[in-house]
């Protein structure tokens, strides 16, 4: 069984970390990538807004907390988990998907809102040919 959570991703300056260190075992990882407004949807309407980093390991989404979304968690998936990189397109049409295939056989699908999926889907791309 295949679970599919979608991500819309979006360049902001408004929802960024100006700076993030990630420690582990006593060393910090750089930012691969970031300044992306991202939502994190169940279904193609409603989704919560938050901003999403890629560090050297790992995908990270932080959902901004709202009145209407009081408990949000923070998603993570670990680069070393994806076992494969394809792009999709959004109601069959619009180029802006990507799904990343993981080794558990679960799936995730991220969007970008503005046509801006080639920097992530090559960043990804380069982290599952290591």
């Amino acid at each position: 069984m295949i679970s599919a959570t979608a991500l819309l991703l979006t360049n902001t300056a408004i929802c960024q970390p100006t700076a993030m260190v990630v420690k582990k075992e006593s060393q910090t990882e750089s930012i691969l990538l970031s300044r992306y407004g991202a939502f994190i949807e169940k279904s193609e309407f409603l989704a919560p807004g938050g901003i999403i980093t890629a560090i050297e390991s790992k995908l990270i989404f932080t959902p901004i907390k709202t009145f209407l979304r009081q408990h949000v968690s923070i998603t993570e998936i670990p680069l070393d988990q994806i076992a494969a990189v394809k792009r999709a397109n959004t109601f069959g049409i619009v180029p802006n998907g990507i799904v990343l295939q993981l080794h558990d056989g679960t799936s995730q699908k991220l969007k970008t809102i503005i046509l801006r999926r080639k920097k992530l889907y090559h960043l990804l791309l380069d982290q599952t040919e290591r």
